[in-house]
């Protein structure tokens, strides 16, 4: 295939790569195929199958290829491969692509105009559609999965100020990696991903808050897909699980978003932060309705000693008492 340069507008394309043989040829290729792209960086992160025979394979076979492993060749997840990645990148933006996804023609065009525009933005992010790989897959993906069907994207128009706050809060939709690119400057305020969480499958949904929170990060392309995501049989989000499971991770996920911004955010970030930890916290409690919530909120300090500074906690703690005794106390002794 013939490969594109543009020396304007340069571009590092990062792909973690885990048991995606059949895969990272396709996606490689459709990140060469961009003008903008000058560099993909290949993170084999120990695969099974033959994914590090078609990485090399695909690294002689283009210069503007680079592959990496982590030291002693050794597993370490998405979230630390895609770091490693970024540490080795050399282009001033930086764009993210799932070892079995694939960008589609003009992936980095609504962005571009983006940059050109808005001389204070970190970063532009993307739809992202999907693409089924057969019938199993997508039932598979529907009884199973985590991340939600149809296109990942957000509603048009939010303004950088306050897509911090429609994160945090959900509801309205997310920001998928393949659809992001970033200034590499942004990364002084915002880090890497956070690595004691890379087990989670949640350490970019973190990462992406925290960009939100200290970048200007606008909209490119919400309302056409500019990448896939490509839905199989070993997407490792639709791998069935226990909802105990999945309400732990989605906790982790909470504990260290809101640990990060006491360190790093606004009190109002960690306000709201806060506030929707609290939710994932005792959305699920067990027991009785009222009892089960006052006994989750009871156990939270244990895991989280901060929570004695958060005005928010003695509010929902007084709440849940007064909701026992008006509903449960007070009824039963009518």
């Amino acid at each position: 295939m013939e490969v594109k340069m543009n020396s304007g507008f340069e571009v590092s394309v990062v792909i973690p790569v885990y048991n995606a043989a059949s895969f990272v040829t396709q996606a490689v290729e459709s990140a060469l195929a961009q003008p903008e792209v000058r560099e993909v960086i290949l993170v084999e992160d120990c695969s099974p199958d033959d994914s590090l025979a078609v990485c090399r394979q695909l690294a002689g076979l283009y210069p503007q290829v680079k592959l990496f492993q982590h030291p002693g060749g050794v597993n370490r997840g998405a979230g630390p491969s895609r770091n490693l990645g970024i540490t080795n990148s050399t282009c001033p933006y930086i764009a993210f692509l799932d070892a079995d996804d694939f960008y589609l023609p003009g992936r980095f065009a609504a962005a571009r105009s983006v940059f050109e525009r808005q001389s204070d933005c970190d970063g532009v992010y993307d739809a992202v559609g999907m693409y089924y790989e057969d019938e199993v897959s997508r039932e598979r993906w529907h009884d199973h999965s985590i991340a939600g069907e149809g296109i990942t994207t957000l509603p048009p128009g939010i303004d950088p100020v306050d897509l911090f706050t429609v994160l945090i809060k959900g509801g309205q939709g997310h920001v998928h990696l393949n659809g992001l690119i970033i200034c590499r400057k942004v990364l002084e305020r915002s880090g890497l991903m956070d690595e004691s969480i890379a087990d989670t499958l949640h350490e970019d949904t973190d990462w992406v808050i925290r960009l939100a929170a200290v970048g200007n990060l606008y909209p490119g392309s919400v309302t056409e897909s500019s990448s896939m995501r490509r839905v199989h049989q070993q997407n490792r989000v639709s791998t069935p699980r226990s909802s105990e499971s999945i309400n732990r991770d989605r906790v982790r996920l909470r504990v260290a978003t809101y640990q990060w911004l006491r360190r790093n955010g606004t009190p109002e970030q960690r306000r709201l932060a806060f506030r929707r930890l609290m939710l994932e916290w005792t959305q699920d409690a067990p027991g009785k309705k009222n009892l089960g919530r006052l006994s989750a909120l009871l156990r939270l300090p244990f895991r989280l000693p901060s929570t004695f500074v958060e005005g928010h906690y003695w509010h929902e703690l007084a709440q849940a008492g007064w909701s026992i005794i008006r509903n449960d106390w007070l009824k039963l002794n009518e």
